[in-house]
């Protein structure tokens, strides 16, 4: 995924994050919440990418080049556990909890001027199928 792909995720958490999820947050919760779960996995691939990215500059010895990246896109990971921490949590979702999501990915976070996603009902089930994702991951060893 380059630059341009990272950005196009952006637009459409931005339209998730902007449009779709208050239209929905009273009225169908399960929605919103399937709604914040795609958003949440969507900044998890964008951060997993550029430290994918960074990795390759780093092998070509442009440390520079991929501390800058990291920097770049280090809030993404954060912005994910976030929204995956809201979209599985028991409680209902808020608005408050929606808006400190989109100053944690960016505060002039806008409306996209064109809508990418024509049905938001595509996503129903988006919840589910990350929370039986995060029961077959193998929990690390503590001792």
């Amino acid at each position: 995924m380059a630059i341009k792909e990272r950005n196009q995720h952006l637009r459409v958490i931005a339209e998730i994050l902007t449009v779709h999820i208050p239209e929905h947050l009273k009225d169908d919760p399960d929605l919103a919440r399937d709604l914040l779960s795609v958003a949440g996995t969507a900044l998890l691939s964008i951060y997993e990418d550029a430290e994918k990215s960074a990795k390759a500059w780093d092998k070509r010895a442009y440390d520079l080049r991929a501390d800058e990246l990291r920097r770049e896109w280090d809030w993404a990971l954060g912005a994910s556990n976030y929204a995956l921490g809201l979209a599985l949590r028991p409680q209902p979702l808020q608005q408050s909890d929606i808006d400190k999501l989109r100053r944690l990915i960016r505060p002039e976070l806008e409306k996209p001027a064109r809508r990418q996603i024509p049905d938001p009902d595509r996503f129903r089930g988006a919840t589910h199928a990350v929370r039986h994702q995060q029961a077959q991951r193998k929990k690390p060893v503590r001792w």
